[in-house]
């Protein structure tokens, strides 16, 4: 932010607050690169070490880019680790691409760098970064000059720098995207196989026995089996990274009647002020969650539910206390009026500040509202003028049109939401706003309206209804009762049965989870677990809302999945029906589809236009019975050998196969260009996942958080 602040104020360039968070995005992974003394590898990538302070820094970079764009949002325990994750997998791309960038000999050279910020044609970015606000030009020699003064100013060089090397990077990136879709070419003989495919199609019958026809107790499965079968189809079954399972009691954190009784009786102590106060914005403002008073549609309040006794009350009666969410409320009728369902209005934007940074003062933005004013009076279109003086990048492309529903008044500047629906068709005004995310002027002109509907004026006055401290001591001695009868695996499952606890399983917790599902995120109970065996039983963890008591139910490694009382059901799944096919296959033979139905008590289905995009109506997941029904091999009118499919066996005959005419030019043209764009826009993250897979990456990250 400093180097483009600095854009703004010393060299007189000015940008949006969009275009800095775009910047940002481009300097993540560089951010910190060369500053700090090395300190602790948390990884290792094809034998390349990872460092801490690199990784540190890069989640900083985008926790700064965050909070650009959301300055009032604060990341929780689950977005951080989730950011961490993506920080994580960026690195381990951008250094794999690195390495195949070096081995295919691809470069930007210093030259190419210059182009991307002064050239001809410089990067995007650039350009709108150092046009000129208010002449839409782009001086590629004034910008020169700008950023050899970056260079060299001790403040902003080195974030200059890693912004270059952002820019770097990316062209890097595209170079390597153009070189694969460069070398994507799909031959004639695949889109001549493709369009016989398409231009075949059968009639056939078939016969269905279901798996059902053979009781469960006929096919019972071993351990044995399940583990031959896994092995038998391996990549199937296997498991890229290890991981744990718990099994859990957890005593969740909520509100008593007690709790409750206080809250009400705060807001019924509240009442009689609320009623009489005359200064009703003031005294919602001293509330723990004060809401301006606002205009609710009847839509609105009928998701309240004292609606109809909200509805039907005098003005300035209070109705309430009532339960809504998560909080007990009082709502004042202040007032009743009629706004239009909706209106279409357009402007003209010119900010002075944004996200708490002054972008323009106050005298300079009135003259440049002025001046578009002045523009739009001397007949000069709103869409030109718009293009040419507006910072509402949203509306650009709209000439600057939005249209707003009623429900939507509280959620834009009061000011401009006033106007435009308490104004008539046709009226202008230059409103000046000034909220949270920006300030600055707007020159407004209503297009439309719709009809008048009904709306009250509310206030409200809430208080959320949370657990208390003897709350949270009450649901805690339970918590430390439960964990003081056990100490083993046997313990805790008696325990949690004598106590009538539910109990509950997580599965999948990997070395750097943090959210645990179903519960919430606890870094230290994962801890717990990674360092625990297998029956092992925590202490008590505070997990979201919740005091918890876990075990160790399983621990997964890399390879096979376990068998376990979670996996067994769907592992058996598989070899019951490999043993079903074959006891089907053994017990109904016959030489015609009418001789294996009537063995079996099944019915000839008939089915029309087979094709293998749409496969055999009714047996859509049934792509080896597809199959059968367009090989050419397998001879019209005999029946097919015993098919194994999805949700049965099945055996078929083809009446007849048909061949649809068509214009193989026009057809082999439109698919090369469908199948080549495809894969164009595919291939090159095909191929870093790829090399992903197949690279020697070690995550340490779980030493450090």
């Amino acid at each position: 932010m400093a180097v483009i602040q600095t854009i703004r104020t010393k060299y007189a360039k000015l940008t949006t607050v969009i275009i800095v968070i775009a910047l940002l995005g481009f300097i993540l992974m560089d951010f910190g690169k060369n500053g700090g003394s090395r300190s602790t590898t948390i990884g290792k990538i094809n034998g390349s070490e990872i460092d801490y302070t690199e990784y540190d820094a890069a989640i900083q970079a985008r926790e700064a880019e965050i909070k650009q764009q959301n300055p009032n949002m604060t990341l929780n325990d689950q977005q951080q680790a989730q950011l961490r994750d993506q920080v994580w997998d960026q690195m381990v791309s951008s250094q794999l691409l690195n390495d195949i960038n070096e081995k295919l000999g691809l470069v930007v050279s210093k030259q190419e760098l210059n182009d991307l910020l002064t050239g001809p044609n410089p990067d995007p970015m650039v350009r709108e970064a150092f046009t000129d606000r208010q002449t839409g030009q782009f001086n590629p020699q004034e910008v020169s000059a700008n950023i050899q003064r970056l260079r060299k100013d001790p403040k902003m060089k080195d974030q200059w720098a890693a912004f270059e090397s952002g820019l770097e990077k990316r062209r890097y990136t595209e170079k390597f995207n153009a070189m694969v879709k460069g070398g994507i070419y799909v031959p004639k003989f695949v889109l001549q196989a493709q369009l016989n495919d398409q231009s075949e199609l059968a009639n056939v019958n078939y016969v269905k026995l279901p798996y059902t026809l053979i009781p469960d107790d006929q096919a019972k499965v071993t351990d044995a089996e399940i583990k031959a079968y896994m092995e038998k189809h391996a990549k199937v079954f296997q498991v890229n990274e290890d991981s744990r399972s718990i099994e859990y009691v957890a005593y969740k954190i909520v509100p008593s009647a007690e709790d409750s009784a206080i809250v009400l009786k705060s807001l019924e102590d509240l009442k009689s002020d609320f009623t009489n106060t005359t200064d009703v914005e003031t005294f919602i403002n001293r509330t723990e969650n004060p809401i301006p008073p606002n205009y609710y549609t009847n839509e609105q309040l009928s998701g309240l539910p004292n609606a109809e006794e909200i509805k039907n009350a005098g003005i300035n009666t209070v109705v309430g206390p009532f339960f809504d969410g998560q909080s007990f409320v009082l709502a004042r009728v202040l007032g009743r009026n009629s706004f239009p369902d909706s209106v279409k209005a357009r402007h003209i934007l010119v900010q002075t500040i944004v996200n708490g940074q002054t972008v323009l003062s106050d005298s300079a933005a009135k003259m440049r509202i002025d001046s578009a004013i002045a523009f739009i009076h001397s007949g000069v279109p709103f869409d030109s003028v718009v293009q040419r003086y507006s910072d509402d990048a949203g509306s650009k492309a709209t000439a600057g049109e939005y249209e707003f529903t009623l429900p939507q008044k509280g959620q834009i500047s009061k000011e401009f939401g006033d106007f435009i629906f308490e104004g008539s068709t046709g009226n202008t005004k230059t409103v000046k706003v000034h909220n949270d995310n920006y300030s600055g002027y707007h020159y407004v002109e209503i297009l439309k309206q719709s009809a008048p509907i009904s709306v009250t004026k509310l206030a409200f006055v809430s208080k959320s209804l949370s657990p208390t401290k003897n709350t949270y001591d009450n649901l805690y001695s339970k918590a430390t009762q439960f964990s003081a009868k056990v100490n083993n695996k046997e313990d805790f499952d008696k325990a949690a049965q004598e106590s009538g606890v539910a109990t509950a399983v997580v599965n999948g917790i990997n070395q750097n989870s943090f959210l645990l599902n179903g519960l919430g995120s606890s870094r230290d109970l994962v801890k717990w677990v990674y360092d625990a065996k297998v029956g092992d039983v925590s202490s008590i963890y505070t997990v979201g809302e919740n005091y918890v008591v876990a075990k160790v139910k399983d621990i997964q490694k890399k390879g096979l999945v376990n068998i376990t009382d979670e996996t067994r059901p769907i592992l058996s799944g598989y070899v019951m029906k490999e043993k079903k096919a074959k006891l089907l296959m053994d017990k109904y033979k016959g030489t015609s589809l009418n001789s294996i139905a009537q063995a079996a008590n099944e019915t000839v289905v008939a089915a029309d236009s087979v094709k293998f995009q749409s496969g055999i109506p009714g047996l859509e997941g049934e792509g080896r019975v597809t199959g059968y029904a367009l090989y050419k091999e397998f001879k019209e009118n005999t029946t097919s050998p015993a098919i194994q499919g999805n949700d049965g066996v099945y055996y078929l005959s083809v009446l007849n196969r048909i061949k649809l005419a068509v214009n193989p030019q026009q057809n082999l043209s439109n698919e090369r260009l469908i199948l080549e764009n495809n894969l164009k826009n595919s291939a090159a993250q095909m191929i870093i996942n790829g090399i992903k897979e197949n690279a020697d990456v070690k995550d340490q990250r779980a030493k450090i958080y």
